[in-house]
């Protein structure tokens, strides 16, 4: 049988075509490019009036308030996995790492302690915490070279992949 995939975030999330990634899967992407975290907690009615019998829910969202230098996100976020988990309580909510960012104005800690955050919040709402961000850089803490595209945040194709291959892993554990 197949599982029932979502993907909820933001440009990260909707520009990559799961579906053809994960053929055996059926796939939604609720990816909307531009979207902070307030404004995913505001669509989450729309949300659920969209997702029907999920098995698992994969998550990334935020990187747009960072890049906005809006940086305390936690509480918007925790409300959207909180609702996710008490939705669908028979599918794995999977809560996934920001990525690293090649821009002057943010420096990769930041994202990793809002990383650290957003494991904490998998744990207290008891879903999975799914580390994308260490694929994604090398032993300084620097993003790869190739993966992100020239802007600095969105990715290349060798991004798409090696973010694909992640979720891959998770999937066949």
């Amino acid at each position: 049988m197949k599982k029932n995939l979502v993907f909820i975030g933001d440009s990260l999330t909707e520009w990559y075509d799961w579906q053809e990634r994960f053929p055996d899967c059926r796939v939604l992407n609720l990816g909307i490019s531009g979207e902070t975290v307030e404004e995913l907690l505001d669509r989450r009615d729309h949300i659920r009036s969209r997702i029907e019998s999920p098995d698992i829910i994969f998550l990334m969202t935020g990187i747009n308030n960072i890049l906005s230098e809006r940086y305390e996100i936690t509480g918007p976020y925790a409300e959207v996995v909180r609702n996710l988990a008490t939705w669908y309580k028979g599918a794995k909510v999977v809560v996934q790492s920001l990525l690293p960012v090649d821009m002057p104005w943010i420096k990769n800690d930041t994202i990793r302690t809002i990383n650290r955050h957003l494991a904490a919040i998998a744990r207290e709402h008891t879903v999975e915490y799914l580390d994308v961000y260490s694929s994604f850089v090398d032993e300084n803490g620097s993003p790869k070279p190739g993966l992100l595209s020239d802007d600095g945040v969105h990715l290349a194709s060798k991004g798409y992949e090696v973010w694909a291959k992640v979720v891959e892993e998770y999937l066949n554990r």
